[in-house]
């Protein structure tokens, strides 16, 4: 199997059944040792698929902490000509605990204008 990021996403459109393509999508990292500030790891989009499957780069090494996800939901909305909506963005917090950093997470998000559902992904 090839090497694929660490972390991946995933975004479903289930008002309409289809994925969400280009939802802006920010991973970051919980820093205990700065005051439990927010560091960027990484950036990306959705694509036709509603998947970021290269996040990160496979030989990226996770560390046991905190993590955040961000989906720039009201972009997507907008782009969609919906103005009608509740959240403008989702973020989806994950913890990574010691001894399960070689895993691979994959965060799915379930998306409509007036909810939000999310799980762990395979």
């Amino acid at each position: 199997m090839a090497a694929r990021s660490p972390i991946t996403c995933h975004v479903l459109d289930s008002s309409c059944g289809k994925p969400g393509h280009n939802v802006p999508v920010k991973l970051e990292a919980l820093n205990i040792a700065t005051n439990n500030t927010w560091g960027g790891l990484a950036e990306g989009v959705t694509d036709s698929d509603g998947r970021v499957s290269a996040l990160l780069d496979p030989s990226h090494q996770l560390t046991a902490g905190i993590y955040r996800m961000t989906f720039q939901t009201a972009e997507y909305w907008a782009s969609l000509g919906i103005s009608n909506y509740f959240y403008p963005y989702v973020q989806i917090i994950f913890e990574i605990p010691a001894g399960a950093e070689k895993q691979h997470y994959h965060i799915p998000l379930l998306l409509s204008p007036y909810s939000y559902t999310t799980y762990r992904g395979s």
